[in-house]
Order: structure tokens, then sequence, then C-alpha cells
């Protein structure tokens, strides 16, 4: 059986190789990306193929974690997005996509993976 593909992007790059080491150490299959504009690049070349989001919010850039789940979620729109963050939790109720999961930074890289799991379990047929 294939490993699920989850969507990493993550401008730090210790962040997304512990949240990679995480997934990775759970069966799942990181595809990473370190800035927005090749996140939503891997997104465009491999949307289909992935089955979650896992995405900081700020990003270093203009385009942020938020631009990127609402882009995810025009083409997949029942795509599970988790965001990470450390200083923009209370614009998620404004900018977050419905049916996502915020979790604040410094986390346990047990909470990203309870977040995937929870959030495919809810949308498994």
């Amino acid at each position: 059986m294939d490993s699920v593909c989850i969507f990493v992007v993550d401008d730090d790059v210790l962040v997304a190789t512990t949240i990679e080491h995480a997934l990775e150490d759970n069966g799942f299959r990181p595809h990473t990306a370190h800035t927005a504009e090749d996140g939503l690049a891997l997104f465009d070349e491999n949307g289909h193929i992935c089955r979650a989001l896992v995405t900081d919010v700020n990003l270093g850039g203009e385009i942020k974690g938020w631009d990127i789940a609402r882009t995810a979620r025009e083409r997949f729109p029942t795509l599970p997005v988790i965001y990470v963050t450390g200083d923009s939790a209370d614009e998620w109720a404004a900018h977050g996509v419905p049916d996502s999961i915020l979790i604040d930074k410094p986390f346990a890289p047990a909470q990203i993976v309870a977040a995937i799991a929870d959030l495919l379990n809810k949308r498994a047929p």
C-alpha cells in the first residue's frame, strides 16, 4: 500500500524538517516547499496526489499560508488543511479555510500527525 502524500509548506527549514520526520515516522510521505511560490507550484504539479496540506501562515513574503490553503481548496474543496503559526492564531477565524485546524508554535510533532489523522478520518468514505 502506498503511503499517503502530505504537502508541507514552511519557510523555516528546521520546522519543515521536524514536520517531515514526524510524517515519515507515521507512514506519511511529505512533499515539501520552503517558499509560498514553491508551495503553489508544487501544488499545481502534484495537487492530485496529496491528501492534506500543512502550511505555516507567515512564509516570509506577501503570499501567506492562508492564500495557499484557499488556492488548494478552490481545486480540492475537501482537502484537509492544518495551519502552523507562532503569531497569527488570532487571524484564523477571518482568514482560515473552513474545517481546518490551527496549531500554535512551538508544537509537538505528534500534534501535526494527530491533526492530519483527525481530518483525514472525518473525510473517509
